[in-house]
C-alpha cells in the first residue's frame, strides 16, 4: 500500500498536523503492503443478488453448497445478507459465483469516516453566515414532519440541543421489545442501530452526533449552536460500527430503512472509493421513493471519484474554508456536485457538549443535508428532483486558482434556495461544459440503441443541460437528436438517423445551449472507443488546463509543475464503456522542461488485487526522461483488461516522475485510453 493510500485508511484517526506531512510525503511512490482484511471487508458477510426467476429450492441448494446463510432479505432490490463463517468470505464468494441461481456475489465492504480534527480558530456560527442560513431563516425553519436521516455513528438522543428534534416513530413503542409498527424492526423509536442490530442508535463514536447538530439542533433555547435546519428532525440510523467503520451490510438495510419510514434527506458522511452493487441499487432505490441523498465527497485532495458520493443519485459535498477557498483536504473534480463550509465548525458533541473544531467534508455535508430538510419544509409539494435543483442552481460559483471551478454548481446558498423551491425566482445554472465520452473510435453502430447502450452514444457532461434550455448537437450541418437530455448529461447517437444514401460522419461534434457553443469535439476515428481523463490533479503544483488540452494531439497544452523534484497527476478515465473490456490501449503523447535525467512512471490501479486503495497500483511502463521534445508512448492491456475499470466504467491513472529541478514541467498533449469489446 501506498503511502498516499495509508492516508487514506487512517484520516480519520491522525491530527492535522500530521495528516498535512503525509499530504507532502504522498507524491511518491512505495511499495504495497497488506491491511488487515477484517478493516476493509466484514469477514463474515457477503452480500447475495440471486438471478431473477430462481426458485426458492434452487437457492436453498446454491447457500447451502456455498456454505452461506441468509441472515436479511432485502426484497426491495433483489438482493440479500449472507452470514459465512470467519474468514472464509473470499473463498465462499468464489463458490456463490459459479452457482447458476446468483447473478453476482460481493464482498461486504467497509466505509470510512470524513471527519478531520482541527482546532478551533473561527466564531461559533461562521459558516452558517457564510451559506445564508441566517437570512433563510427569515423565510423558514423547517417543519417538525420532515426527517433528516444522519446515517452515521449514531446520535446521541439526550443531548440538550438535539433533544427537541429527536425525530419519534409514532407507531412504535420504546422498550416493549416488540415490532408495533411491523416495519421489521424493534424498538426503533428514534431510528435503529444496523451495527449492532438493536433499537438504541447510541453514539459512542461521536461523529453522527456532531453531524446531527449542524443539521439540526435546536435554536432559540438559550443554550449552544444552532443547526441548518433548526425546526426539522433528526432521526439516529447508526450504520457504523463504534471504530468508525461502515460495513455495506449495515449501509443497505440502513437505506432501506430510510426511504421506507418516509424520510425525506439522508446525510452520509462517510466515504470509500469501492464501488458496492448493493449500495447503489439501495440508492437508486431511496431516490425513487424521493429522498434527497447528500453525501462526502472525501478528504483526500483528490480528483478520483468516491462513493457514495460519486453515485448519480447523490449530491456530492467538498469543503470551504472561512474564505471561501477549497480547504487543504478536500476531494474535487467533475463529480462533486456542491460545496460548503467544513472547517472550525461549531456543533454539538457526546456527553452533552459542544466544538467549534468539527471539520472535514463530514462537516460539509450535513450543511447541505440540512438544507434539503429546508427546502422541503419550504415546499411541501416539492419533489427530490426539485429540491436537489433548487439548492445546486441557486449555488456561488467555487472558483480557485489553477482548479478553475472545483465542484458542478457551487457552495449552497441557503437565502436563495428557499426562494428558488417556493418559486420567488427562476432558472437553471448557467451552462458549462466539462468532459465528453468517448472522444474517438468506430461509429459504424447503430444509433438507435444510443440510450440502451453507451457503446453506441457520445455523452456530454457538465451542468445547465436541462429542459427548458434548448441544448443542441451539431455534427457537420446535422442536428442530431437527443436520446437524453439531462441536468448533467446529454446524451446523443454518433452520427444521426441514417440518410437515403446512409449515415454521415462528419469529423466533429458541437454542443450547443440556447444558441451558445460550450465546445466543439473533434472525432478521431477507429477501432474500439477512445476516452480521455475528465479530470487532472496533483498536489502542491500548478495544472493548467484539463479535459479539452488532453483529449486528442492538437498542440493544446496540459501543463503540471513539479514539486519537491517531483511531477505527480491524477487522471481518472471516466464512463468507459463496455464495463467489461477484452483490451485497453493507452497512448501518452508529451514533453518535458527541466527533467533531463529523471524518470517516468505512469500506473494503472487493479481492482482484482482490493478495492481502493487497499489494492495495487500496476505500472504500465517506467522510462527514463532524455530530452525535451514531445513524444508518445504507449502500452496494451490484453490480458484481464476488465480488471482496470471500476463498476461505475473508471479507471485510475497516476504519473510519477523524478529528477525535476527547478520550473520542471510535464506538458501534455494527449492521454487516451481505447477500449475494444
Amino acid at each position: 500500500m501506498s503511502a498516499r493510500s495509508a492516508r487514506r485508511r487512517a484520516f480519520c484517526f491522525l491530527c492535522a498536523a500530521t495528516l498535512a506531512a503525509l499530504a507532502l510525503a504522498s507524491r511518491g511512490v512505495a511499495q504495497d503492503v497488506p491491511v488487515p482484511a477484517e478493516r476493509v471487508v466484514n469477514p463474515e458477510r457477503l452480500l447475495i443478488k440471486p438471478q431473477r426467476g430462481a426458485s426458492a429450492e434452487q437457492l436453498a441448494a446454491a447457500h447451502a453448497r456455498a456454505g452461506g446463510r441468509v441472515v436479511r432479505e432485502l426484497p426491495q432490490i433483489g438482493w440479500q445478507i449472507v452470514a459465512v463463517p470467519y474468514g472464509t468470505h473470499l473463498a465462499a464468494r468464489e463458490r456463490y459465483a459459479a452457482e447458476p441461481a446468483i447473478e453476482r456475489a460481493d464482498l461486504d465492504h467497509a466505509r470510512r469516516l470524513a471527519h478531520v480534527p482541527n482546532d478551533p480558530y473561527w466564531p461559533n456560527h461562521w459558516h452558517l453566515q457564510n451559506i445564508t442560513a441566517d437570512l433563510a431563516w427569515d423565510t423558514e425553519k423547517g417543519d417538525p414532519s420532515v426527517v433528516v436521516a444522519v446515517m452515521d455513528t449514531g446520535l446521541e438522543v439526550t443531548h440538550p440541543d438535539l433533544a427537541g428534534n429527536v425525530w419519534f416513530n409514532p407507531g412504535e413503542i420504546a422498550g416493549n421489545a416488540i415490532d408495533d409498527d411491523g416495519n421489521g424492526y424493534v424498538d426503533d423509536v428514534n431510528g435503529y442501530d444496523f451495527a449492532y442490530l438493536d433499537g438504541t442508535p447510541n453514539d459512542v463514536h461521536g461523529h453522527g452526533t456532531a453531524c446531527a447538530g449542524i443539521v439540526a439542533a435546536t435554536q432559540d433555547n438559550a443554550i449552544g449552536v444552532s443547526g441548518v435546519a433548526p425546526q426539522c428532525r433528526v432521526a439516529g440510523i447508526k450504520a457504523a460500527l463504534d471504530t468508525g467503520y461502515f460495513y455495506d451490510s449495515a449501509n443497505v438495510p440502513a437505506f432501506l430503512y430510510c426511504a421506507d419510514m418516509g424520510f425525506k434527506v439522508i446525510s452520509m458522511s462517510f466515504y470509500a472509493d469501492d464501488v458496492t452493487a448493493a449500495e447503489r441499487d439501495a440508492v437508486d432505490y431511496c431516490w425513487q421513493k424521493g429522498l434527497v441523498l447528500v453525501g462526502a465527497a472525501g478528504n483526500e485532495l483528490s480528483v478520483i471519484p468516491y462513493y457514495p458520493g460519486s453515485y448519480e443519485h447523490v449530491i456530492s459535498v467538498a469543503a470551504t474554508d472561512g474564505a471561501n477557498n477549497p480547504t487543504w483536504f478536500t476531494n474535487y473534480g467533475s463529480w462533486v456536485d456542491v460545496a460548503a463550509p467544513g472547517v472550525s465548525i461549531a456543533t454539538t458533541t457526546i456527553g452533552g457538549g459542544y466544538t467549534t473544531g468539527f471539520a472535514g467534508t463530514s462537516a460539509a455535508c450535513p450543511h447541505v443535508a440540512g438544507l434539503a430538510g429546508l427546502l422541503f419544509a419550504a415546499n411541501p409539494a416539492a419533489t427530490n428532483a426539485d429540491v436537489r435543483a433548487a439548492l445546486e442552481d441557486t449555488a456561488d460559483a467555487t472558483i480557485y486558482g489553477s482548479w478553475g471551478e472545483y465542484t458542478g454548481y457551487g457552495k449552497v446558498d441557503c437565502d436563495a434556495a428557499v426562494d428558488r423551491v417556493q418559486g420567488v425566482t427562476s432558472g437553471s445554472k448557467a451552462a458549462r461544459f466539462l468532459f465528453a465520452a468517448p472522444v474517438g473510435g468506430d461509429r459504424t453502430r447503430d444509433p438507435t440503441r444510443a440510450l440502451s447502450d453507451p457503446r453506441q452514444s457520445i455523452r456530454f457532461f457538465g451542468v445547465g443541460f436541462e429542459r427548458p434550455n434548448a441544448t443542441r448537437v451539431v455534427s457537420g450541418h446535422r442536428r442530431l437528436p437527443l436520446f437524453l437530455q439531462g441536468r448533467r448529461e446529454v446524451i446523443a447517437p454518433f452520427a444521426g438517423p441514417p440518410s437515403p444514401r446512409g449515415s454521415s460522419f462528419a469529423p466533429d461534434y458541437t454542443l450547443t445551449v440556447n444558441g451558445t457553443p460550450l465546445f466543439t469535439l473533434e472525432w478521431d476515428d477507429g477501432p474500439g472507443l477512445t476516452y480521455a481523463p475528465s479530470d487532472v490533479g496533483t498536489y502542491n503544483a500548478t495544472v493548467t488546463g484539463g479535459f479539452a488540452e488532453i483529449y486528442r494531439v492538437d498542440g493544446q497544452l496540459l501543463t503540471c509543475g513539479q514539486s519537491g523534484g517531483s511531477i505527480y497527476c491524477e487522471m481518472p478515465v471516466r464512463k468507459i464503456a463496455p464495463r467489461v473490456p477484452s483490451r485497453l490501449d493507452v497512448e501518452f503523447t508529451r514533453a518535458y522542461s527541466n527533467c533531463t535525467g529523471g524518470s517516468e512512471t505512469l500506473w494503472i490501479y487493479d481492482w482484482s488485487t482490493w478495492s481502493y486503495p487497499y489494492g495495487t497500483w500496476v505500472a504500465l511502463w517506467t522510462r527514463s526522461i532524455t530530452g525535451s521534445s514531445q513524444e508518445t508512448v504507449t502500452a496494451s492491456i490484453t490480458s484481464s483488461a476488465a480488471n482496470y475499470v471500476d463498476e461505475e466504467g473508471v479507471a485510475y491513472f497516476r504519473l510519477t516522475t523524478s529528477g525535476a529541478a527547478s520550473g520542471g514541467l510535464l506538458q501534455a498533449d494527449a492521454f487516451r485510453v481505447t477500449s475494444h469489446e
